[in-house]
């Protein structure tokens, strides 16, 4: 029993304990009657000290006027019986029952719990609780009702002055449950006492509606079939927990006036509506049904519904405040983390180069253009490298053989010395083939290569023939010294457009794709280099004679093999390997005749799209939504199973680290400022 403050201490003089007066002699032999704690219709709460235990108790003691009514001895009776079957962390615990021997009055002895009722703390707060505050001892009344309800105890007399609110051992909020008085048991040990003849009990200073007539219990927090004098359930304990939460919430009770307004009301008025969130109001109005069948199945589960709509409101009510303010936080965030990892991640970035050769190698590999034909110079076919200055007779007898053969065209990949000028059997090929003959310069600040044909032959030719000769052989290559991309034209110093030898040597197989975003384009390094049709220079004469029909509409490519002619380039999976000059011209040709199928998606366009990733993950991240870095990572995996995909289908290469820095800058900054705000709302946080 709760020991209210304003009670003043009493002093010694009566011998009447029943009576509401002072005592000072034992009570049965135990217990000495020391304060009086408060008083109702039937019986007295004292203080009172075990003399052996030396423990201060809660002491009821029925009144002496009240010993020759059967109805208040048994309602006694069934009280002590209710709280002797209950065993509960928020239930007034029981210790002892007896009938005091000199007066023939039965006392029941309890916990002392120092402190004061729900009654009283609602009356100080004078307006609603917060559901921070309210929630909580709502739980715990809650498993307090649903326990005794699983030990066949009704209540039936639940409201606020019944509830009382102490202290625990650690100094934290404890909510008990007490005056079983009009308690209905299961299998009573009693007999039952109409309801009519039931009377009920008032508490000293009480300001509620008192019971009268047939009515059990307090009329603001009587449930409806209570009032029409049906059986009480369990469904009616909810109801009256239901107007308890709604005094607590609301600051009042849904039901105010005289008794009779009261009590039509609670027939047949709807709960008015507070001024709180409508989740809110939802919840509490279920407990308040008419009809018991409607209302929760047990008092935690409306508390569970009633804490899940609160939070719900909260939330959206800080989401109302903070989510603008949050989004353009993650958008500032998103635009800084962009401009930072375009700054990181320049053209050429190492990992992003990578990641591209990862993708050329896990896709399936593509076959060579059948209509191209290589023909390669190595040392076993000449004496040395240096000999080659002395065989412009035999390569123009044979570059003239090919094309009696029916190629379509020829392209040289090697620099031709200034010796063959003199060779009229190279020079006769070259001037009757000048549309499908494809020689190589080289630009190292001067141009090398054109310096092959003699006088003759350029003025017979025109100097603009004499110029369409000849295609740009220079390669690029990458920060580890690769070569992933090729040229369609090279630019001199006055602007000026010259092929390359690729494009050059491709314009004898088809047109030249144009496409717009330059002249340079992504070698497609999926092709089976090693598919390619080669025949060795000593064994060109062979061929040429059993087997001509092997150059007939092909492009023959002329290029040496040689040790200084070697480059690198990707070749396995994650490893860069040694290429021969003449193998990645070819795979530059190829390129060009399959219409440029490698394409590098718009870094630009792709980084804006990944900054509004960006600016959802953060976003995301600052309202501490459920599994944002789980969705991240996902995100990431699905986009970089996208990108091998797309490339597979369409060759289109879309960046990877650029997107995948970008949200993880912009996420990892999000989770570092959220620290500092104002944290998500979660109302299990705030003390009882």
């Amino acid at each position: 029993m709760t020991l209210p403050p304003e009670i003043p201490t009493t002093t010694a003089g009566t011998t009447d304990p029943g009576a509401g007066a002072p005592a000072t002699r034992l009570l049965d032999g135990r217990y000495r009657l020391e304060e009086r704690l408060g008083e109702g219709a039937l019986g007295v709460v004292w203080r009172a000290r075990h003399m052996a235990l030396h423990r201060d108790f809660a002491l009821k003691l029925l009144r002496t006027g009240a010993l020759a009514d059967p109805a208040a001895r048994a309602r006694f009776h069934r009280e002590a019986e209710a709280l002797g079957r209950l065993r509960h962390p928020h239930i007034v615990e029981v210790t002892d029952f007896g009938i005091d021997p000199e007066s023939g009055a039965p006392y029941l002895v309890m916990e002392l719990l120092p402190g004061r009722t729900l009654a009283d703390l609602l009356c100080c707060e004078a307006g609603p609780l917060p559901a921070a505050r309210a929630l909580p001892l709502l739980e715990a009344l809650a498993r307090a009702i649903d326990a005794a309800h699983g030990q066949g105890i009704l209540h039936r007399d639940l409201k606020p002055a019944n509830i009382a609110l102490a202290v625990d051992a650690a100094g934290g909020p404890l909510l008990k449950v007490l005056d079983f008085g009009l308690a209905e048991i299961s299998a009573p040990q009693t007999p039952e006492i109409p309801p009519q003849d039931d009377p009920a009990e008032g508490s000293a200073g009480d300001e509620s509606l008192t019971s009268t007539g047939m009515l059990l219990g307090t009329p603001l927090y009587a449930a409806p079939e209570v009032i029409r004098g049906a059986a009480a359930t369990r469904a009616s304990d909810i109801y009256s927990l239901g107007v308890i939460a709604y005094e607590m919430l609301a600051g009042r009770p849904p039901f105010q006036g005289s008794t009779s307004k009261v009590l039509s009301a609670h027939l047949h008025a709807a709960p008015p509506s507070p001024a709180l969130p409508h989740f809110v109001s939802q919840a509490l109005n279920e407990p308040l049904h008419k009809e018991p069948e409607h209302r929760p199945p047990t008092a935690t589960a409306f508390v569970q519904r009633l804490r899940r709509a609160a939070e719900r409101s909260e939330a959206a009510r800080w989401s109302r405040a903070e989510l603008p303010r949050r989004a353009a936080m993650a958008a500032g965030m998103a635009a800084a983390s962009l401009a930072a990892t375009l700054l990181l991640t320049p053209a050429g970035y190492p990992p992003e180069i990578w990641l591209d050769d990862l993708r050329m190698k896990i896709v399936p590999a593509r076959q060579p253009d059948p209509r191209i034909l290589l023909v390669s110079l190595d040392e076993s076919s000449l004496e040395g490298p240096e000999s080659l200055s002395t065989r412009a007779d035999e390569v123009g007898k044979a570059l003239s053989s090919i094309f009696a053969a029916g190629a379509r065209g020829v392209a040289v990949d090697f620099l031709l010395p200034a010796q063959w000028r003199d060779s009229p059997y190279f020079q006769d090929a070259v001037f009757r083939h000048p549309e499908t003959l494809t020689l190589a310069a080289f630009s190292k600040g001067t141009v090398i290569g054109p310096e092959c044909i003699s006088v003759l032959t350029a003025a017979a030719l025109g100097r603009k023939k004499t110029a369409a000769l000849f295609g740009f052989a220079n390669l690029d290559e990458d920060v580890d010294h690769a070569t992933r991309t090729g040229h369609l034209v090279f630019h001199d110093q006055q602007g000026g457009e010259h092929p390359s030898w690729a494009a050059r040597a491709a314009s004898m197989l088809g047109p030249v794709p144009r496409p717009s975003t330059g002249p340079v384009f992504r070698i497609d390094l999926r092709v089976n280099v090693q598919g390619y049709k080669q025949i060795r220079w000593r064994d060109l004469p062979a061929a040429l004679a059993q087997h001509p029909e092997m150059f007939r509409d092909r492009l023959v490519l002329v290029g040496g093999d040689f040790l200084d002619d070697i480059h690198s380039a990707p070749m396995s999976l994650g490893t860069i390997g040694e290429i021969s000059g003449l193998k990645l011209q070819a795979l530059q040709v190829h390129t060009i005749t399959a219409g440029l199928p490698v394409r590098e998606a718009p870094r630009e366009y792709v980084s804006f799209f990944a900054a509004l990733a960006a600016t959802g993950a953060a976003l995301a991240a600052l309202l501490g939504l459920n599994r944002a870095l789980t969705a991240v990572l996902g995100l990431a995996a699905l986009y970089i199973a996208a990108s091998v995909l797309v490339f597979w289908q369409k060759g289109l290469l879309l960046p990877i680290t650029a997107p995948c820095l970008i949200v993880s800058l912009c996420f990892a900054a999000a989770l570092l400022l959220r620290r500092r705000l104002t944290p998500i709302p979660s109302i299990r946080s705030y003390p009882a």
